[in-house]
């Protein structure tokens, strides 16, 4: 085990408890410093070769797309040891990777990110998604840190609503459809270089936008049940040739820990 793979009884209890409770925790110094300006240096990088803009979903983030699934560090980032010992400590459960990637808010350019959850765009089924967000930079409130909605993994169903509903309403549809969490606290979370939170798929979230003079670069990693199957969602890509309620192969969406 490496030094920054900690045993599960290494992982504070009281950051599981956040977890399972609001539905997000913050983990300061996931990575060293080292780590830090490698895996800046290889998604800026990343960045650089092949990025897409969401100019049409209006928070003009820049992003890579799956691009931890070629070799390099990026593919060691979403692979990390420490991130995974964490994610499965955290869900209680097996756990493997989806998605890996890039994430920048150009300064002064960038839009806020509506409030929304990761599993409305989830293509899979499973017992539990979470999500991985590392700062590669310092992320004040002003560079457009996250906001969370604590609990609100823990509403009532539906489990999730269709993409129509949220292109329908994309400002306002998780308060529409679970008119309970107004109520909910909003907790929001700056984060030094190197930090990590993870939220689960259900848990509501925004940021605003990026009103620095700096970019804000970080990193997604997105983590499924490792028993979960395919569901299609229209509009979201997912590699390989899936069928409807197939297993995912281990050599596409690797194990943690494997």
């Amino acid at each position: 085990m490496s030094a920054h793979c900690p045993a599960s009884r290494d992982i504070p209890r009281r950051t599981v408890e956040s977890f399972r409770e609001n539905g997000f925790a913050h983990v300061p110094r996931m990575l060293s410093a080292g780590e830090v300006d490698s895996f800046r240096t290889a998604s800026l990088a990343a960045l650089s070769a092949h990025s897409k803009s969401d100019d049409a979903g209006a928070t003009r983030i820049i992003s890579t797309e799956h691009v931890w699934r070629a070799d390099g560090p990026l593919r060691e980032l979403a692979l990390h040891p420490r991130i995974g010992a964490f994610a499965e400590r955290l869900a209680g459960m097996p756990l493997r990777v989806w998605r890996g990637d890039v994430l920048l808010k150009e300064p002064r350019r960038s839009a806020r990110t509506n409030l929304h959850d990761d599993e409305t765009f989830l293509p899979f089924e499973g017992r539990v998604s979470l999500t991985a967000w590392v700062a590669l930079v310092d992320v004040t409130v002003e560079r457009g840190c996250m906001t969370f909605l604590a609990g609100s993994h823990d509403r009532p169903g539906p489990d999730r609503v269709g993409l129509p509903a949220l292109s329908a309403d994309p400002d306002g549809y998780m308060l529409k459809y679970w008119p309970g969490l107004n109520w909910n606290t909003r907790v929001t979370v700056p984060l030094r270089a190197g930090d990590c939170t993870f939220h689960h798929g259900r848990t509501g979230h925004m940021a605003a936008a990026n009103t620095t003079d700096e970019q804000r670069v970080s990193y997604v990693v997105a983590l499924i049940d490792a028993e979960a199957t395919y569901r299609p969602v229209s509009g979201v890509d997912v590699p390989g040739e899936l069928t409807p309620g197939q297993r995912l192969p281990d050599d596409l969406y690797p194990r943690v820990g494997a």
